[in-house]
């Protein structure tokens, strides 16, 4: 699917420079830990070989470089983790911290202070290049002093929409956007996330679903490779963020991912694309992919 949907990025060679961007990102967030040197190896491409000086080899290695990634057994998203805890932990907007969790929070803002202040040539090229990757290849090389552990539920499966796996309809499209505000006003299959904000007040209540989505669907690896009090500190964090408490927050994604299994939020995420870009548009385009 990857590949497939790299072979459009060769008629668009004005976007290179976007796509070496997001394929940095991808690299980190998705890779991580899994592969640092592949990660890093990404990262250093995009800086050796700029778009406009290196043409159409471009695609050639936007492609060998995602077939590489696409080619690991196993992938991590614990920088993407780290990324989320170091902005609330500068401004001291955490919950309330365990004592498993101190470590966490205290590795991640010393890396965020050693790039800040390099002292050897690797923490200056992770400085200099940190934006390529959105501020996660700062985090590249840091490990907690705890087991990382490989995640064994299996990833849900998806449909495919206008082309695409379902589950790229996410809180940053306006089509997801859409499906989770109806969500949250109440769909038949799904009445208990409506429910759950009725009785939990929350301003941005549709965010709040999708990040759970998030958490169900969108950031799921198969075999993918975590710290547990990591992803613990994450959720409490989710939930101290949108006001909830831990358990209504663990309620959420659970109503969230019944939804998903009964095809509820697909279903949805079908009838808003056909709003959107016209039924016949989306049954055309199905007619020309049949092996989809």
């Amino acid at each position: 699917m990857a590949l497939h949907l790299l072979s459009a990025i060769d008629a668009m060679p004005e976007e290179y420079a976007y796509f070496w961007r997001r394929l940095c990102v991808i690299a980190c967030e998705d890779v991580g830990p899994a592969d640092d040197v592949l990660a890093a190896f990404v990262v250093a491409c995009s800086t050796v070989f700029p778009p406009k000086k290196t043409g159409n080899k471009n695609y050639d290695l936007l492609c060998f470089l995602a077939e590489q990634m696409c080619d690991l057994s196993t992938r991590s998203r614990v920088y993407c983790s780290y990324s989320v805890i170091e902005p609330a932990a500068m401004k001291s907007d955490l919950p309330e911290l365990r004592a498993e969790d101190k470590p966490i929070v205290s590795a991640i803002m010393q890396r965020k202070a050693s790039v800040q202040t390099p002292t050897n040539t690797w923490q200056e090229w992770q400085r200099k290049n940190d934006w390529r990757a959105e501020g996660l290849l700062r985090f590249l090389g840091l490990r907690l002093p705890l087991e990382m552990t490989g995640v064994q539920t299996p990833v849900p499966p998806h449909k495919m929409l206008f082309d695409l796996p379902s589950y790229c309809f996410d809180m940053h499209t306006r089509a997801g956007l859409a499906m989770l505000k109806r969500l949250v006003q109440g769909v038949e299959g799904a009445d208990g996330i409506k429910e759950l904000f009725q009785q939990n007040k929350i301003k941005g209540a549709h965010r709040a679903v999708g990040e759970a989505l998030f958490f169900e669907e969108g950031g799921r690896i198969e075999g993918e490779l975590i710290y547990e009090p990591l992803c613990d500190l994450e959720q409490r964090l989710s939930a101290y963020k949108f006001g909830l408490p831990l358990k209504r927050w663990l309620e959420l994604r659970v109503l969230v991912e019944k939804a998903l299994e009964e095809g509820v939020i697909d279903g949805i995420r079908e009838e808003v694309l056909h709003q959107f870009y016209g039924r016949e548009n989306c049954i055309q385009l199905q007619k020309r992919r049949p092996d989809l």
